[in-house]
């Protein structure tokens, strides 16, 4: 069991003070993805924002927007090319950036993360490491376990939501009618949104200059849960061989959560 497990390492990050040990091994998620962006090469080079693209894009942002908390368990299946690793897992979240996690094998609490949007808190119910806290809003978990989500785009997807991040401009190119394309000023990554004929986003990907995927985020299966559309599943990919994919199952929203419950103790 132990090779599922993904190490820390130190957070650099001035808003990411360490307060455990050393290198630490945590909540298994995956090798995989990262963030959006801005220049376009090739006929996007100096392409002029467009009102219609714009408002696209920030409907698209503001799908699920009234979504504000979600409780729910599913599955997570690890792939890393050779083989799937499948856990069971059982969740509570709250916009921006609260969120309890836990992942469990056979059963098994296997590790947990919790986010109190001041603090993250990382147990491991094996044994595999000692509790680990950070002093953190919104860490970049890329930084430390491969995934350059930020915990608040972690959240947004077990609300239902596309990640939102920031933009200054947004285009279409004829050839990619239900594709919309969004940068920010002075970043080197595009952000990229294809919709479907309902306009529900259907795939969110993220791009380096070279129009090369960064990462991306595939959503299927939607379904009307409390009067809210949305996905069933969510499949996380990297530019390379890796892969996680998220079902969303139990799932209630905007219901009560206690502010206690993003708080871990270690025990």
């Amino acid at each position: 069991m132990t090779e599922t497990y993904l190490n820390f390492r130190y957070l650099r990050h001035p808003r990411f003070r360490r307060s455990g040990p050393g290198i630490i091994t945590v909540l298994l998620f995956a090798a995989m993805m990262t963030g959006p962006g801005c220049t376009l090469l090739g006929p996007q080079l100096q392409k002029q924002t467009n009102p219609q693209a714009e408002n696209i894009v920030n409907r698209i942002q503001a799908f699920n927007e009234q979504v504000l908390t979600s409780r729910g368990t599913g599955e997570l299946i690890l792939n890393r090319g050779l083989r799937n690793e499948t856990y069971k897992i059982a969740w509570a979240a709250q916009s921006p950036n609260r969120l309890r996690m836990t992942l469990l094998m056979s059963g098994h609490p296997v590790e947990t993360i919790a986010s109190t949007g001041q603090w993250v808190t990382f147990v491991s119910h094996t044994g595999a490491h000692k509790p680990h806290s950070a002093v953190s809003s919104d860490p970049d978990l890329g930084s430390y376990i491969n995934i350059p989500l930020h915990l608040s785009e972690l959240v947004s997807l077990l609300l239902g939501k596309v990640p939102k991040r920031p933009f200054d401009r947004a285009w279409t190119i004829p050839e990619k009618p239900d594709t919309v394309f969004a940068s920010q000023s002075f970043s080197p990554e595009i952000q990229e949104f294809v919709t479907d004929e309902t306009g529900r986003t259907t795939r969110y990907r993220v791009l380096d200059k070279k129009m090369n995927m960064i990462f991306g985020i595939w959503y299927s299966h939607f379904y009307i849960c409390d009067s809210f559309t949305v996905p069933g599943v969510i499949t996380i990919k990297d530019g390379h061989i890796g892969s996680m994919e998220i079902s969303l199952k139990n799932l209630h929203l905007n219901i009560p959560v206690k502010e206690s419950v993003f708080r871990l103790t270690g025990s």
